[in-house]
């Protein structure tokens, strides 16, 4: 009478096996285990055990809370939870947006922020990893120079902003400097770490093989410390948007920080939330960036 294609048997402790299982059946042998041990067991199609999983992409997993996010922004919007005034519904957003496009104000000067970002952090990661190297290995430079970098690390990028107006003028040279220094910082700090963290034993046998120096800082160290790089990489990267809002404050004449000054001395609303979205989207592209770079980079920490 019953439909072989799925079935379930619950036990307790010190029950019976299922009734009408022949002795010594898999299944008579299944409800006794599980009546020992007070747990559930399942019977389903196509033998026991085996269960229908539904298995969703990561990137869908990945964009369910925004998506639900800009939904109830939307939904906030279009109610009249808050003046549109104050914060415009994404769909006029996503307009300006479009305009902006059109009339080639934002890829100007888009183009514009992003060139400084990267400059200023390819500079910056290129200093970073040296310093970390250089501290990490040898004892001496890490007594010369890691007090200082540590009070540097604190010092909030607003407070050196003048200094830096007064020292180099309101051309790109402080523009790139506050973005190098505010990359350069957290790339030594994890370099450094990922130096330290290299086995002793790798790098005598290292020196037992013959390798000078710089082979084996290319060949054993930075291979070795390469996780934490990528994570001072990526971490350093998205400082560089967060330094260029800074930097695009010292008299900019082009770039996303032209945008928000105009923008925010109209009151365009909508302006400044397409500069946000656009923010937010470059440290999203990045970090996929960093992230593709480490899924190939260390592909043998999954083997």
């Amino acid at each position: 009478m019953g439909d072989p294609a799925a079935m379930a048997a619950v036990t307790q402790p010190g029950s019976a096996p299922a009734e009408g299982a022949p002795a010594g059946s898999p299944r008579a042998a299944a409800g006794t285990t599980a009546a020992a041990r007070g747990r559930r067991v399942t019977f389903s199609a196509g033998g026991a055990g085996r269960r229908w999983r539904l298995r969703v992409p990561s990137l869908v997993r990945r964009a369910v809370v925004p998506i639900l996010l800009i939904a109830l922004w939307q939904v906030g919007s279009s109610a009249s939870w808050w003046s549109t005034e104050v914060l415009p519904a994404p769909w006029d957003v996503a307009h300006e947006f479009v305009t902006l496009c059109n009339n080639g104000q934002l890829p100007s000067n888009l183009w514009v922020s992003v060139r400084r970002a990267l400059t200023g952090a390819a500079i910056g990661i290129a200093l970073g990893l040296a310093l970390g190297v250089a501290v990490g290995l040898w004892r001496p430079v890490e007594e010369a120079l890691d007090a200082t970098l540590q009070m540097l690390r604190t010092i909030p990028f607003l407070v050196v902003l003048p200094l830096f107006i007064l020292w180099f003028g309101v051309d790109e040279t402080p523009k790139i400097l506050i973005i190098t220094i505010g990359t350069a910082l957290p790339m030594y700090i994890n370099t450094m770490s990922g130096v330290r963290t290299v086995d002793p034993r790798l790098l005598e046998m290292g020196r037992q093989f013959g390798l000078n120096r710089l082979q084996l800082i290319a060949t054993v160290v930075l291979p070795g410390a390469m996780p934490s790089i990528l994570t001072g990489v990526r971490y350093s990267l998205g400082l560089s948007w967060l330094a260029l809002v800074v930097a695009e404050q010292i008299n900019a004449q082009k770039g996303l920080g032209l945008l928000i000054y105009n923008a925010q001395s109209l009151f365009q609303t909508k302006i400044l939330m397409v500069v946000v979205v656009v923010y937010a989207a470059l440290g999203l592209i990045t970090d996929v960036i960093v992230r593709l770079a480490e899924h190939r980079l260390l592909s043998w920490r999954s083997r």
